[in-house]
């Protein structure tokens, strides 16, 4: 029920341009160069998003500073009548392929995508000494979670001493391939939260290794009635390990 002084916000248009994103536009131009668009259309862009940026602002994180608020500086300056929306998140120290919605439209059909299961995403991730079999699944809940979470993984290449796994979710919250690895035994490497903070020192130390080892490489759904498929390769400071 409204009340007198409510406030409605349509969230499709944009929103008034305030003193702080008037002063962001005029870097607009830059902020381009750094979208790294892998495919873009009328209804979606799909992007990969480089280690260190924040997918939205939060706690320290303005909203210039995040992906989305450059999406919004683009999207102004392409005269788009929406505000950019992402379809899902990646942690700041991810990197790799992250879809934003262009339109209303597109965003309630990304969200019965997801929801459906309809969407197929992997990750490249190293982790600590090298797994039990060259693939499996983990089946468990996430701390504090009573549902099941199931993040599926096989191995790509062993190494000494740690192995670079592809990894499919079935489900997808919080941390999960972070956790579900660290839970196992198996933790990433560069994981600052959930990992070996020794093997971390010495992997950065030795190898130069100074960021998570975890890598958004795959994206497969149909949109239209067309399969879109989309690999991402590892960035330069990753792929250098191999």
């Amino acid at each position: 029920m409204m009340h007198e002084n409510d406030i409605i916000q349509i969230y499709e248009n944009l929103p008034q341009e305030s003193k702080k994103f008037s002063e962001q536009i005029k870097s607009a131009a830059d902020i381009k160069k750094k979208l790294n668009f892998v495919m873009l259309n009328s209804d979606f862009a799909i992007l990969s998003k480089p280690c260190g940026l924040a997918s939205q602002s939060g706690s320290g994180i303005s909203e210039d500073e995040s992906l989305v608020g450059m999406l919004e500086i683009w999207a102004k300056e392409e005269n788009l009548d929406f505000k950019p929306a992402l379809v899902h998140r990646l942690d700041k120290e991810t990197s790799g392929l992250i879809i934003a919605a262009l339109t209303g439209t597109a965003l309630r059909e990304f969200g019965s995508i997801i929801r459906e299961r309809k969407i197929k995403k992997e990750y490249l991730a190293l982790v600590k000494g090298n797994m039990p079999q060259k693939s499996g699944k983990i089946s468990m809940p996430l701390p504090g979670d009573a549902k099941i979470s199931v993040s599926r993984w096989v191995v790509e290449k062993s190494f000494e001493e740690c192995d670079l796994v592809r990894v499919g979710l079935e489900t997808g919250r919080k941390h999960q391939i972070r956790i579900h690895f660290a839970q196992i035994g198996h933790p990433l490497l560069g994981d600052s939260k959930y990992g070996d903070f020794a093997l971390n020192r010495r992997f950065k130390k030795e190898f130069g290794l100074s960021r998570l080892f975890l890598h958004s490489a795959y994206l497969e759904f149909n949109w239209n009635g067309k399969k879109i498929s989309l690999e991402d390769k590892l960035p330069v400071e990753l792929e250098k390990f191999f």
